[in-house]
């Protein structure tokens, strides 16, 4: 099986028709449909369905798909490694974060750690509640960063995916403030809550309908915006379309310059806590290092 085999088969399901796909390849159609037919002779099934026009694939062939993109992409890795132009992966951690976490948390926390070990080479993706799972079990990131709550299902399996809890926050209702300085909605007002919400599958938006439903505010909110990020819904707050429950993290600093006002108390608040995720699949010796100081770092601040 050759790399070219891969990427002819990715161009003819993009192209659907030979002659296109031979082109974009850059060869004689007859040597493209040669080394198609190599490749399903190497499969042992057809993976493309000739009896119509455009040829579409087969199960087969939309099975072998995904199996193609990740295979190209391997060996085209492996290969820019060994020709020395990618950075070795055991010099680069790789964090994949809620979009929140990666703003406001990832950096001062990070740098706690970087003074007792010194300059840490990071990279940090910022996801979503979905993608940054999909990205720990996927093997794709060393480590994840995501808010935690008894209430909100998480990875199952702990033994293969530990997490460690490395700080703690609380969920609060916040809204525009006027040029008193008081706040421009209330949880107690009579008219509707104009209510600036996040995504229902994301770890933010479980918590507010948590807290909503607990409260009994659920029937008193108003829809008025959606976004699944939280500087996104903060963004919204700041210019008065509404009220939105966001980490405190995310909002001291307009709390203390008086942009924004907690409106919300204790039993219209939740404390949650951020975890940090690792698989055990992805161990080598700057992952090891860098969860065992995370882990003696949260003991320290947990004992202080």
């Amino acid at each position: 099986m050759e790399l070219d085999w891969l990427e002819d088969f990715l161009a003819l399901s993009s192209a659907g028709v030979f002659a296109k796909a031979a082109d974009a390849r850059n060869i004689s159609q007859s040597a493209f449909t040669r080394r198609i037919k190599n490749l399903e002779y190497w499969v042992g099934t057809p993976l493309f369905d000739r009896s119509v026009h455009p040829v579409t694939l087969t199960q087969a062939g939309e099975s072998f798909r995904p199996v193609a993109h990740d295979l190209i992409k391997t060996l085209h890795t492996a290969r820019s490694e060994a020709k020395g132009l990618a950075r070795r992966e055991d010099e680069v951690l790789e964090f994949v974060a809620l979009h929140t976490l990666a703003i406001s948390y990832f950096p001062q926390w990070l740098g706690e750690i970087s003074s007792s070990i010194g300059p840490i080479k990071s990279r940090v993706v910022a996801e979503n509640f979905s993608g940054c799972v999909e990205a720990i079990l996927s093997g794709s990131s060393d480590f994840m960063l995501c808010y935690h709550h008894h209430m909100v299902p998480m990875i199952a399996d702990d033994a293969r995916y530990p997490s460690i809890k490395i700080g703690e926050d609380q969920m609060i209702a916040v809204s525009k403030t006027d040029t008193d300085g008081r706040s421009v909605y209330r949880l107690d007002q009579d008219a509707p809550i104009p209510l600036l919400s996040y995504t229902a599958d994301s770890f933010l938006g479980k918590m507010t309908t948590l807290i909503l439903e607990r409260s009994g505010l659920r029937g008193r909110c108003e829809f008025h915006y959606e976004n699944s990020v939280g500087e996104a819904l903060k963004a919204a707050c700041l210019a008065g379309m509404g009220v939105a429950w966001l980490p405190m993290a995310a909002v001291r600093a307009e709390l203390i310059d008086g942009r924004l006002a907690r409106i919300s108390h204790a039993d219209t608040e939740n404390p949650i806590s951020v975890h940090l995720y690792r698989s055990m699949e992805r161990s080598r010796k700057d992952v090891e290092r860098f969860w065992a100081l995370a882990a003696s770092l949260a003991k320290a601040n947990e004992t202080a």
